[in-house]
């Protein structure tokens, strides 16, 4: 439910949105070239792990606090905290490794409740849940098509420390934006406090849809985290090419992640369960056809655009399959259920 949302912002906060996702980007790439350029061999291991384990870890209370505190107010106190936290990073590089757990965690809190507040901001435009999810996702799309090109060039032209206060800068935007346009989710309401994690998930524990719907996808980013490490040695062993081939098929499913998700609402339409798992199949029949066909830059370019294009139907199938099939009251906790599912899965691909 909104509280006072004003009329007019909703599309302010998703232009605020696109931009810190692009910060995201951005800070990623920065950490990892700093990282890089003055630590050990470890150094990008020990990062990369420090920006997913917290956060997983971290998922259950993360879930709790959405539902029982706010959306909106979590994601303005949160996103200070997120600003903070990368200006402090920026001065003091010694901080980089702690500081990227405590984005994870961050993170992992900003991004339940982006997932609790999008069907509000949906209502609030007069738009489909689908449609919101669809324009979530172009934000998404975004973000990673233009964070790291953007990363690279302002690491290069203004530094590191430059590169992630501008990143700082687009947090302090979007807790501005939220705080000014009013968008609220009113808290989750208890007869009696509960006093456990388990008590509080156990009604979406035993919800079957939602335990399918997670375990199929954690089949899926798994199988796809597998294929991201293949990737590698595909381009280099087999197509005898290197990092720019990488980059121009990197954009390839980045440009067909934008196109599905500006045609995601007309695919899914009223058969969102049918467009979660046919996508899925899709993505694993392109990931097929590069094993089986002849080898080539061409087939390996459509297959990734039609990869990419599934992906983004997906992703918004999901999570509006999700926020349909559970109270509002529960969103937070659903969206801590996906984060840590696709986060575990991830880890468990790279690893495989």
């Amino acid at each position: 439910m909104a509280i006072e949302f004003r009329q007019g912002w909703g599309w302010l906060v998703l232009a605020a949105l696109t931009i810190s996702t692009i910060g995201d980007e951005i800070t990623l790439l920065t950490l990892m070239f700093r990282t890089a350029e003055s630590a050990r061999a470890y150094g990008v291991p020990a990062l990369l792990i420090a920006e997913l384990l917290p956060g997983l870890i971290a998922a259950p209370w993360a879930g709790r606090l959405i539902d029982r505190r706010g959306a909106g107010r979590v994601l303005v106190v949160v996103s200070a905290l997120q600003a903070a936290a990368i200006a402090l990073i920026a001065y003091y590089p010694a901080f980089t490794l702690a500081g990227a757990a405590l984005l994870s965690v961050l993170f992992t809190i900003t991004s339940a409740a982006t997932f609790a507040l999008i069907p509000v901001l949906a209502s609030a435009l007069g738009m489909t849940l689908a449609r919101a999810n669809s324009f979530l996702e172009v934000v998404r799309s975004l973000g990673m098509l233009a964070g790291p090109v953007a990363g690279g060039v302002l690491v290069g032209w203004m530094g590191s420390t430059n590169a992630l206060l501008i990143d700082a800068a687009s947090f302090t935007l979007l807790l501005l934006v939220v705080a000014m346009s009013g968008l609220r989710r009113a808290p989750q309401e208890h007869e009696t406090e509960e006093t456990t994690l388990l008590a509080d998930y156990r009604p979406l524990l035993g919800n079957r849809r939602v335990m399918v719907v997670t375990g199929a996808l954690s089949l899926e980013v798994f199988a796809t985290a597998i294929a991201d490490v293949a990737f590698v040695f595909l381009i280099i062993m087999t197509l005898k090419s290197g990092p720019a081939t990488f980059g121009v098929l990197t954009a390839l499913w980045a440009a067909g992640m934008l196109v599905g998700a500006a045609l995601a609402e007309r695919i899914i339409g009223c058969r969102i369960g049918l467009a979660a798992f046919g996508t899925a199949a899709i993505m694993g029949a392109t990931m097929l056809l590069i094993g089986l066909a002849p080898v080539s830059l061409v087939i390996v370019g459509i297959a990734f655009i039609a990869g990419g294009g599934a992906n983004s139907v997906h992703n918004v199938a999901v999570r509006t399959l999700l926020q349909s099939e559970c109270p509002p009251a529960d969103h937070g906790k659903v969206a801590a259920i996906y984060g840590a599912v696709t986060r575990t899965a991830a880890i468990g691909g790279y690893v495989g």
